[in-house]
């Protein structure tokens, strides 16, 4: 569906490459409602036909992956289930270095209760499948060597799809974020000015539309080529209180560093109608080391919290950092990248902070941090992260209070895997989280710890297997632990 907007031709002709995959994994569980009820033993038998797609073509890129699992259990201690994870993005330029298009499509696998379990690839309990389609269309250009110009609209569509095992608020919905922006490169003065109107359209009727516009001009100078400060000031308005439209002022302030290609270095701040806003992010990259921190502080929508979402594969991401300067062509260091998770037996991501899907208008302050190490034969990855969502208003619609829409999440996961030959290898997973709602006594911690073993068996396929431990402890969900052996095989096309 994802081609079926772009010219056959270019579509079908540029994709570099396309890799089929089949995974099957067999696992027995001491406790198959873990986080739900005090569940059975079962066994529970898993099978997930992949694709994935890279390509660089000369007007035409596309790039992610889909899947679709299926998942029974032998004793039916939890309802057979179907769910499709995907995260696709395909761009098209359409007239040369000015016209752009870009399309994708996101679906994940997220808490249905957010004090409930995660969910589990081998657990059905307490899951809910999101879906969103994104279309952007953009024009982007340059006038002489410093001036450039930009206009872009993005929309999203958010559904809850398939069958879901909990009961969740309807909170799909329709978001937009359209603006433009035009800009001279600090030489070493310079300036921008932009405008920005945002729209969340919840599918329920009954929830009212949150509109928040706003225009900035910046001001910058540069004291090196590598370092640049500015001031901004400008106007926003919105209808976010009880459906009035009211103006107000903004100023703030930013700076940025960038040393080297290799490391960047950005903080921005400024006052709006909610508090301070402000954002920080650091990144920095070596043949072997690859690290990035990002902190913000600002208000969202469920939609716009999974439109905004950062890329699923974040240790695919890190690696891909520290293959830049070895691999420059991105769909070969793509390649490169996919074999080496696969040699290593690294999971394609580390734990996440759990998405709320809820109807609300929300003040987040997020924090997160990753950091990758390769050496000789292992290969070391650490994220972390804290959340704080809570109502933006104190009074109207969306100031609901509930512990769903304000609570604190922290959690933290390592990922070490090492070589014991070259095709052997051994990978320890530890992962940690706590939730806690900001105006009462809920709370749940969930920590887990996965052993696993992979073995090339043939230049193609690749079998596993390991053990997994999961203790729940949660003064609102069914406390309990979870032990559980595995076994399966992975095959490439």
């Amino acid at each position: 569906m994802l081609l079926a907007g772009l010219p056959l031709g270019a579509a079908v002709g540029q994709v570099r490459q396309v890799e089929f995959g089949v995974g099957t994994d067999l696992t027995w569980t001491s406790n198959s409602s873990f986080g739900v009820a005090d569940g059975e033993s079962d066994a529970a038998l898993q099978v997930q036909p992949r694709v994935r797609v890279r390509s660089e073509g000369a007007r035409v890129r596309i790039n992610g992956s889909a899947a679709v699992s299926a998942l029974t259990y032998a004793n039916g201690t939890q309802r057979s289930r179907t769910d499709p994870t995907a995260d696709i993005q395909a761009r098209l330029e359409a007239i040369e270095r000015l016209f752009f298009v870009e399309v994708g499509y996101r679906a994940a696998q997220t808490s249905g209760d957010v004090f409930g379990a995660q969910p589990d690839t081998a657990s059905t309990a307490n899951t809910l499948t999101t879906s969103q389609w994104r279309v952007s269309p953009f024009v982007e250009g340059q006038a002489g060597t410093d001036l450039r110009y930009r206009l872009r609209s993005d929309n999203s569509w958010t559904r809850e799809i398939g069958e879901t095992t909990v009961v969740a608020p309807a909170a799909g919905g329709y978001f937009g974020r359209h603006g433009g922006s035009i800009e001279q490169d600090p030489r070493p003065f310079g300036w921008r000015l932009e405008a920005e109107r945002s729209i969340t359209r919840y599918d329920n009727p009954l929830e009212d539309e949150v509109i928040i516009s706003l225009a900035r001009g910046i001001v910058s100078y540069a004291p090196t080529p590598e370092w640049s400060v500015g001031l901004r000031a400008g106007q926003e308005r919105n209808n976010v209180a009880a459906g009035e439209l009211k103006r107000r002022t903004l100023y703030g302030a930013e700076t940025r560093w960038q040393p080297t290609p290799r490391t960047t270095f950005s903080v921005s701040g400024e006052r709006r109608f909610f508090g301070n806003a402000w954002s920080l992010a650091f990144d920095h990259r070596r043949p072997l080391l690859a690290w990035n921190i990002a902190l913000n502080r600002g208000v969202d929508t469920t939609p716009q919290s999974l439109f905004d979402l950062p890329a699923t594969d974040n240790v695919a991401g890190l690696l891909d950092a520290m293959f830049t300067t070895r691999y420059p062509n991105p769909a070969e260091r793509a390649q490169v990248v996919a074999d080496f998770i696969e040699q290593q037996g690294l999971p394609r991501s580390t734990s996440s902070p759990r998405s709320l899907f809820a109807p609300r208008f929300s003040l987040v302050t997020s924090r997160r941090a990753s950091v990758s190490f390769i050496g000789v034969r292992h290969t070391l990855t650490f994220s972390g992260y804290a959340i704080r969502t809570e109502d933006a208003l104190d009074s109207g619609p969306f100031a609901l209070g509930d512990v769903a829409s304000n609570n604190a999440q922290r959690g933290a996961s390592v990922v070490l895997s090492h070589r014991l030959t070259p095709l052997t290898s051994l990978t320890m997973t530890a992962n940690w989280s706590r939730i806690r709602a900001l105006n009462a006594s809920d709370e749940t911690t969930e920590q887990g710890l996965r052993i696993q073993a992979s073995m090339q068996l043939a230049p193609q396929t690749t079998g596993v297997f390991g053990a997994r431990y999961r203790k729940l402890d949660s003064s609102i969900a069914f406390e309990g632990h979870e032990d559980a052996v595995f076994l399966g095989l992975d095959h490439r096309f």
